[in-house]
């Protein structure tokens, strides 16, 4: 920072205060520092992120392609996105399950099956596999950096302090000599490029491009060995099966979003079907105008407004048959509306929305179209009740990184650990932001939550106990601690059903959520030792994992809770085969002793009309 003697910017730089200089010179020095440092840590980051089924080791080179090596099968590279920048992949084991034995063919063919859906996954989401690899790269670079800019940093440090506070004088005065000078720009030089060279690697630009590819991601990728043959022979094929997938989930991703924007203009108050993004708005009119005749006594009386965050109400059309003008007012909340827990509790009292996903089983595009209703519905809140992955292995981060992606930023989220996951996805799960329930009452969005692992785990090829405790004792275990002094649990979310005996019987804990069944069945309700408790077990049918339309009912359910944490209402969302969206109506909790469906809306009328 000091310029020649009797020049204009010495004279200013003399000129200015001591402390000026000292920050001055500082900043430059921290500046100079960082971005040497983060320079030198992206070029030379390396980083572990499985690709697909597979353990895989990333790194970044200056040759401007993303190569994926595939060893003895050949290899994948194409342009890099990045400028200069790019990536290089090399292929690890796919690795052990270490529960294989002797004899375990059907374990190895279960295992086989699930490498198989992953590698799908990759095909049909590659972002996911390359989003996590980057993020792997880039805290590597920046630990790389926050090192290198310590080391540096403490060298000054160290020179200042063995020349009495006067290193640049110093340095200037060694400098000086040329042999010095001279020895100290080629150390740098060969240091420079020592790091730099290896990543200039250029690789190989062997293969071609094949037609197969053409209109997908990989158009202008270049394969070469066994992985272009497999690609040639089969690629029509695979690309077929991902059009066809896109395509359902295109349209049933456009059907959620009639189906729920229709369901709003009446407020939630009868199931909505959507089919080719279209809904039948004058009879969905017509039988919210009879259902809400039904539940206010024969007057024609629509639900008051949604409370806000439940969803964009659509700007055209929205008034509701028997909407109330300025002349017909609303009906103002009697003594006992505060016991609804119907369509018109969600108006009068709900105040928080909550998702509830199950059994998703890593199924990308379903994920993604929950993070879709998280974002129609306003959800503050996202429970997913387990069995995210198919058998828990460290590759399936990207089931984590998918739901966690797609669940809308701002969203608080809440985990529980299903047969099919295991112990390194709950860590994988809160490393991603979730809270994951372990046994306490934690508070999440407001909600008292209590949950726990399930008792069983499932990886390829069979079932065993993951504990020493069984589903009922885990049960009884969660509905002492529910009954525990100041407990207050709002919601017990846990994959078993097979859980809640003791739960119901002791009656401490209000709402009961689980999954497992792969079938939703309702809501129910039954008196406990202390008070009431619902239970709803949600869910599909066993479809297919990982990739492939639903090939049964796919349920994903809606609740709204009040200021004090009780459920007023909930509604299930349902996807079908043929890709069509239903928005089901607010369903009441109903009476003790009844189990109400997600597809039935006599209980709810009858409840109504009574007032419930």
């Amino acid at each position: 920072m000091t310029a020649r003697p009797g020049s204009a910017l010495a004279r200013w730089w003399d000129a200015r205060t001591v402390t000026f200089r000292r920050v001055t010179r500082t900043l430059v020095l921290l500046l100079l520092t960082a971005a040497a440092s983060l320079g030198l840590g992206v070029v030379t980051a390396t980083a572990s992120s499985p690709v697909g089924p597979h353990e895989a080791h990333w790194s970044t080179t200056l040759d401007s392609r993303v190569t994926l090596d595939l060893g003895v099968l050949g290899m994948v590279s194409m342009d890099s996105p990045a400028g200069v920048l790019g990536v290089a992949v090399v292929l690890g084991e796919i690795p052990s399950d270490g529960a294989v034995s002797d004899g375990g063919e059907d374990i190895v063919g279960a295992l086989l099956s699930t490498d198989g859906a992953a590698y799908l996954s990759l095909i049909t989401h590659p972002e996911i596999t390359i989003e996590a690899g980057l993020r792997a790269l880039a805290a590597d670079a920046l630990r790389r950096a926050g090192l290198v800019a310590s080391l540096l940093l403490c060298l000054v440090a160290a020179g200042r302090l063995a020349t009495g506070g006067r290193l640049r004088e110093a340095v200037r005065a060694r400098l000086s000599h040329g042999l010095p000078s001279a020895l100290l720009a080629t150390t740098v030089t060969v240091m420079v490029l020592a790091f730099i060279v290896p990543t200039l690697r250029s690789g190989t630009h062997a293969g071609s491009r094949l037609e197969v590819l053409a209109d997908t991601p990989l158009a202008e990728a270049r394969l070469s060995g066994r992985v272009a043959d497999v690609v040639a022979a089969y690629g029509g094929r695979i690309t077929d099966l991902v059009d066809a997938n896109t395509a359902f989930y295109d349209e049933a991703n456009a059907n959620l979003e009639a189906a729920w924007q229709a369901s709003q203009m009446v407020g939630g108050a009868v199931d909505v079907t959507a089919s080719g993004a279209a809904v039948d708005v004058e009879d969905m009119r017509a039988r919210a105008a009879a259902a809400t005749a039904r539940q206010t006594g024969g007057a024609l009386v629509s639900p008051p407004p949604v409370a806000e965050g439940e969803g964009p109400v659509p700007e055209e059309n929205t008034t509701p048959p028997g909407t109330p003008t300025s002349a017909e007012p609303a009906p103002t909340p009697s003594a006992t509306s505060a016991a609804r827990t119907g369509v018109f509790a969600v108006a009068e009292r709900g105040r928080l929305t909550a998702v509830l996903s199950t059994d998703l089983h890593c199924n990308l595009d379903m994920i993604a179209l929950t993070g879709r209703l998280d974002a129609l519905s306003g959800a503050r809140l996202h429970m997913d009740d387990g069995d995210l992955t198919m058998t828990g292995s460290a590759p399936e981060q990207f089931c984590v990184n998918a739901l966690s992606d797609a669940v809308p930023d701002g969203v608080a989220r809440v985990f529980t650990v299903g047969n099919h996951d295991s112990a390194q996805t709950a860590e994988q799960m809160r490393a991603r932001g979730w809270t994951v329930t372990d046994g306490s009452v934690q508070e999440v969005a407001g909600l008292r939550v209590i949950g726990d692992v399930d008792a069983l785990r499932t990886p390829a090829g069979g079932t065993f106990q993951r504990g020493d405790e069984t589903s009922e004792q885990i049960g009884a275990r969660l509905a002492a601690a529910t009954c525990a002094e100041g407990a207050d649990v709002d919601v017990v979310l846990i994959h078993q059903p097979y859980t809640f005996g003791p739960l119901i019987s002791s009656g401490c804990a209000p709402l009961l959520l689980a999954g497992h069944v792969h079938q939703e069945k309702g809501m129910g309700v039954t008196q406990g030792e202390h008070a009431t408790v619902a239970h709803l077990t949600s869910g599909a049918a066993l479809g297919g994992t990982s990739i492939g339309p639903v090939t049964e009912d796919a349920y994903l359910h809606v609740l709204s809770f009040d200021d004090e944490g009780s459920l007023v209402a909930w509604r299930a969302v349902v996807v079908h085969p043929d890709a069509s969206v239903t928005v089901g109506a607010w369903r009441s909790v109903p009476p003790v002793g009844t189990v109400l469906d997600g597809a039935s809306q006599s209980v709810l009328d009858a409840a109504a009309a009574s007032g419930g």
